[in-house]
């Protein structure tokens, strides 16, 4: 297994699906006002408190059952500490987001991933029957999966849960602002589900590593025995609570990749020889089926300054969705390139 690491900074960003705006004047506005009465000189107000609320509010939820953290990787590593102990494994899908076994491995446990097609499409009755004859701690995917785009419904997450219960079962909700299968408005009814959500995405503040994890509050004060003292500093949580007092800028964002995504899709259909995955996300993967044509495509795409995420062996390009010019650049080398290939039988 290949670890996880940071993504480059350079050139045209579509490597880590992050929002391609920055934080409107409101919002950084309100951040440099608070900061002024912040008291920097104490520590952080652990709990995050004023955080919790106003995220609750924005979600009709109940703040005792959230947890908020140093990025959702950190209520990830809290869940994995938590209950991937004493022989207990974490299952996960393959492929997903890569700190799952990075969180797994560091607590000395074992990670059992289970197969999907490229597409991200597999078995949900056969993975349940893996479940629950795997010693299985927790159940943790992305949804949509992060890199395939693949998206389980509500009512198959729901079925699921219940199929696997007492198991807890963990949704990692990063990108489901951008599509509507979301179980946050049911998570903390249920006895054995977490989902984890994150701002660094549709809400545009990937620098300030806030994520919350959403559960019932008998499953939020386990975890808590495990989450780090003054995890999420004082300027992260003035900063988080200023962008989300102005939802507007993060409804504005979502239909923008969504519009995106839709005219994306539209003109990928239309290049012969290449495959892409679902647009359920603010990204999408593809392939031409052909890892050396695979390569060829990233080698244009860096030629042009174009980050994308790509993987050792050149089985898929992963690219984010961005602001319509960006994306044309995208879209305009995939359409010169792939027909060169085709026609050169590279």
């Amino acid at each position: 297994m290949s670890l996880y690491t940071a993504h480059t900074q350079q050139g045209l960003l579509l490597n880590a699906n992050e929002n391609a705006n920055g934080p409107r004047d409101e919002v950084l506005e309100e951040f440099y006002a608070a900061v002024k009465e912040g008291a920097l000189n104490r520590y952080p107000e652990d709990s995050a408190s004023q955080l919790k609320e106003r995220y609750a509010s924005l979600y009709n939820l109940d703040p005792a059952g959230i947890l908020v953290g140093n990025g959702s990787d950190m209520t990830l590593q809290i869940m994995i500490n938590t209950l991937c102990r004493d022989g207990k494994k974490l299952v996960t899908l393959d492929p997903d987001f890569g700190m799952y076994h990075f969180y797994t491995a560091a607590m000395q446990s074992e990670v059992l991933p289970f197969a999907t097609a490229w597409n991200g499409d597999f078995d949900l009755d056969a993975f349940i029957e893996t479940i629950k004859t795997s010693n299985t701690g927790l159940v943790l995917f992305s949804n949509p999966n992060n890199p395939t785009g693949h998206m389980l419904s509500r009512d198959e997450i729901l079925r699921l849960a219940k199929a696997i219960d007492p198991i807890v079962l963990a949704v990692d909700e990063a990108y489901m602002d951008f599509s509507d299968q979301s179980i946050l408005d049911v998570v903390q009814d249920l006895d054995n589900v977490i989902v984890t959500r994150t701002l660094s995405k549709s809400w545009g503040l990937a620098g300030i590593r806030v994520g919350f994890l959403i559960t019932n509050p008998k499953i939020t004060n386990k975890l808590a025995e495990w989450k780090v003292v003054y995890s999420v500093s004082t300027l992260d949580q003035l900063a988080a609570l200023a962008g989300l007092n102005h939802p507007e800028n993060n409804q504005d964002y979502i239909e923008l990749v969504r519009n995106e995504a839709k005219r994306i899709e539209k003109r990928l259909t239309q290049i012969e020889g290449l495959e892409h995955g679902p647009l359920h996300a603010n990204f999408y993967a593809l392939t031409t089926g052909d890892p050396e044509q695979n390569q060829k495509i990233e080698e244009a795409l860096a030629a042009r300054n174009i980050a994308v995420r790509t993987w050792p062996d050149h089985s898929r390009i992963r690219i984010t969705i961005a602001l319509p010019e960006h994306n044309d650049q995208v879209l305009e080398i995939l359409e010169t390139v792939i027909p060169e290939l085709e026609s050169s039988g590279s």
